[in-house]
């Protein structure tokens, strides 16, 4: 099988790249393009999309053209009815579905949905309340390039300047700088609403979102409050979460924790005492691998398994 990596200079182009050595793949059959290189899509099997929306809408088609099975972690494709939107712990048996598409959720909702998921299927969510606290690398490599420069600028009594961010990342917080629409909420915000309900194949569920940029070079991290249809029991939920695939629970996971590691991290797990049925809970997550690469691996995975059953 011939794989292609569209967008291999990038952060999670990066990662895949390193996953796919790891996994011993045949270096033979990897091929990697940069977003500008002229690209060839002969003789491809699998390529993974690492590109901006623009790029993904352009060159995917070109590839199913190719008969290419096309794997895209932008926005491109997440809305559409037709393409199936994937974490394959949580929905994968959907991915028969596909017509040549399969689009990896933003990562945000990835490392949200993969703690609540198995508690909506026991519980009923109703309403989630969610903080972010998103990583620089969330918006690419050139990002954390520019938080280490800012933070050297600041050590050295510099001014930072701000580049790919509207302000200075170091040393600093603000609030997500994706575009905000007519109802004051970001772009960033409005996809975990949306993506959540599809993911979840429900559209009861509500999402309401704050998310903010902080000086943290990878892992994002989020604070929720789910309120839930049904009565929760705090032992319950840890007796849950302690089996949810992909998830480590821990007392107080923390960014550190969770650089460079596959999994979800959560904890801080509490029962509401203002509101029933509603349980707090902190999650942190390396955003460029469950949150992209590897969601995006597990997907080509899942898919190869449900071919040979």
């Amino acid at each position: 099988m011939k794989i292609a990596i569209i967008g291999s200079t990038g952060a999670v182009g990066q990662e895949l790249k390193r996953l796919l050595q790891e996994k011993n793949a045949d270096s033979s059959a990897l091929i990697c393009f940069d977003s500008k290189s002229s690209i060839s899509f002969d003789g491809i099997d699998l390529a993974f999309f690492c590109v901006s929306k623009e790029v993904a809408k352009e060159l995917i088609p070109k590839a199913r053209e190719k008969g290419v099975l096309c794997i895209d972690s932008s926005t491109a494709y997440r809305a559409d009815p037709d393409v199936p939107l994937v974490i394959p712990e949580i929905n994968g048996h959907i991915l028969d579905q596909h017509q040549g598409i399969i689009a990896s959720p933003n990562c945000t909702t990835t490392l949200m949905l993969l703690p609540l998921a198995p508690l909506h299927r026991r519980f009923g969510i109703k309403r989630i309340v969610a903080a972010t606290y998103q990583a620089v690398s969330g918006a690419g490599r050139g990002a954390m390039e520019e938080l280490e420069e800012q933070t050297k600028a600041v050590l050295a009594n510099e001014v930072p300047i701000p580049n790919l961010f509207p302000y200075p990342c170091a040393f600093n917080v603000f609030p997500h700088e994706s575009e905000m629409d007519t109802s004051g909420y970001v772009a960033e915000e409005i996809k975990m609403h949306q993506e959540t309900r599809k993911i979840l194949d429900d559209e009861n569920v509500s999402v309401t979102a704050t998310c903010v940029r902080v000086p943290v070079f990878r892992v994002h991290s989020i604070a929720l409050n789910v309120e839930f249809q049904n009565p929760i029991q705090r032992e319950e939920v840890l007796e849950i979460l302690k089996k949810a695939p992909g998830v480590v629970l821990q007392n107080t996971p923390i960014p550190l924790d969770a650089a460079q590691q596959k999994p979800v991290f959560c904890g801080r797990i509490r029962l509401d005492h203002t509101q029933s049925n509603t349980l707090e809970m902190w999650v942190v997550g390396d955003q460029l691998l469950k949150g992209a690469a590897l969601n995006m691996i597990q997907i080509a995975q899942h898919k190869m398994e449900l071919c040979l059953r």
